[in-house]
């Protein structure tokens, strides 16, 4: 309850009085005009983010709102002045509710986002910032997540979600809506009736479970349990808005009695879960096309720097070289009869069929000027050493049964090559390598390569009388 008093005519906080951190700022006890029981929160000024981000003006007036009451600016922080809270929704967790007080909760925080959804969009709606004030549940820190996400310094930035209670929108840097804030909400819930969070562990194991995984339907009310998986939908489309989240809590206290009303239930339970499947099956298909697009962008530099290392090296050491270039990125490399050959990069969708995971490949060749003799070795940027770690390697492959002496090691596509390691009748089989390449030194890859090119280019084919050529051991993964 705040007590006023009429001798306090100034703001003003207390830094020795702290009453715990918030997100992206420290709470301390604070007076006002009229009232020693305030709460001052301090924000520190961010590169980049602006103090109307930080002030949600637009935060609409509401018993389920804490109001700013003041701000103030010091050299270094914003100070926003606002009613000091009889406790919080996580004290109020932390000291036990039952399933009418959780719908109580649960009731004020859907008013609250009925009431903020048509101005602002919180991102960062948590029990933290769920706050008992006047004898009711309100919303604070508005603002807190929009500045921090505008602010260009990174430790900034990571204040601008909790991961435990962001959407899936908020995981890939999407646009957020007043539905992000509902799934928080069906966080939020899911917590209050469970006794525990839908998702928990590290950072990286919360992403991948906000985006693919589906809590299974809480045991008891089915109108309660309904309520959470929805709110919890992958597709932000699919997620109730806050006016029908208000009505569907006023109602979840009586359950259909009937067996119609039963069967219906039962029926509408299955739907929700093999909706909620289809939407995790299609979020985690995204999430995977959208890792590996990256790993295939983040490798492309190291590629072009390989090319790049070969072609100097050659032109250098034998200025008559001609270099032409492919429009993939690649480059041939012609002098007296031979030509090296390094293509352009593809991108490997993957194989369900192989423990390793290939991103992108690419390859390298030399051939006589007639085209009947070469050697080429493929380039795959892969995970060999350690799951979903990944690096360049260099190997080459040769036919199974009758060794092609003319054309072997030969270069093969992902999806011929890993089956090499299987040793496959009629298929190929390692006929180099496994040899891993690291693009800041690639001394022994230039020099392999310009050596053979040299003895070819003078016509003296560097041809082989023994396959395999050299070391071609399995490749062996870190535990």
């Amino acid at each position: 309850m705040v007590r006023y008093v009429r001798l306090v005519t100034k703001w003003g906080w207390d830094s020795g009085k702290s009453l715990g951190n918030g997100g992206f700022g420290e709470v301390y006890a604070a007076y006002g005009p009229g009232a020693d029981q305030l709460a001052a929160k301090v924000v520190p000024k961010a590169e980049g983010a602006t103090r109307e981000q930080l002030i949600a003006q637009d935060a609409p007036s509401s018993p389920h709102v804490v109001p700013i009451l003041h701000v103030e600016e010091t050299s270094d922080s914003f100070v926003l002045y606002m009613p000091r809270a009889d406790y919080s929704l996580r004290q109020k967790i932390n000291a036990g509710v039952n399933a009418g007080e959780a719908i109580a909760i649960l009731t004020d925080l859907a008013e609250a986002l009925n009431v903020i959804s048509p101005v602002v969009v919180h991102r960062d709606i948590k029990p933290e910032n769920v706050l008992y004030l006047n004898g009711a549940w309100a919303l604070c820190d508005f603002g807190i997540a929009r500045y921090a996400d505008a602010a260009t310094a990174g430790d900034t930035r990571k204040f601008s979600f909790t991961a435990e209670y962001a959407a899936p929108e908020q995981w890939r840097y999407e646009h957020a809506t007043a539905a992000t804030d509902v799934y928080a909400f069906g966080v939020i819930a899911y917590e209050l009736l469970a006794g525990q969070r839908p998702f928990t562990g590290s950072y990286e194991v919360l992403r991948d479970l906000h985006l693919s995984a589906v809590p299974d339907l809480l045991p008891g009310s089915r109108k309660l349990s309904w309520i959470v998986s929805e709110s919890l939908s992958k597709a932000p489309g699919a997620r109730p808005a806050a006016g029908n989240l208000i009505d569907r809590l006023r109602r979840a206290g009586a359950e259909a009695a009937t067996r119609g009303g039963s069967a219906l239930a039962a029926a509408q339970s299955a739907v929700l879960q093999s909706r909620a499947a289809e939407q995790a099956a299609a979020e985690t298909a995204r999430t995977e096309r959208e890792r590996r697009e990256a790993l295939a962008n983040s490798c492309r530099g190291g590629y072009a720097a390989l090319i790049e290392e070969v072609v100097e090296f050659i032109s250098d050491s034998a200025p008559a070289t001609e270099v032409s270039r492919s429009h993939d990125g690649g480059a041939t490399l012609a002098l007296g009869q031979a030509r090296l050959v390094i293509s352009g990069l593809s991108h490997f969708p993957g194989s369900e069929s192989s423990p390793f995971d290939v991103i992108s490949y690419g390859q390298i060749r030399v051939e006589n000027s007639r085209g009947t003799l070469s050697r080429s070795h493929s380039l795959y940027f892969v995970d060999f050493e350690a799951e979903r770690s990944y690096s360049w390697f260099e190997l080459g492959f040769m036919q199974t049964m009758g060794a092609d002496f003319n054309n072997d090691p030969r270069a093969a596509p992902p999806g011929e090559g890993l089956g090499g390691f299987h040793g496959g009748f009629g298929g190929l089989q390692l006929g180099y390598g496994v040899v891993p390449l690291d693009i800041g030194d690639l001394d022994r890859f230039v020099d392999f390569w310009a050596e053979r090119f040299g003895q070819a280019a003078s016509g003296q084919f560097p041809r082989l009388s023994r396959l395999p050529d050299g070391n071609t051991n399995q490749p062996v993964r870190r535990r």
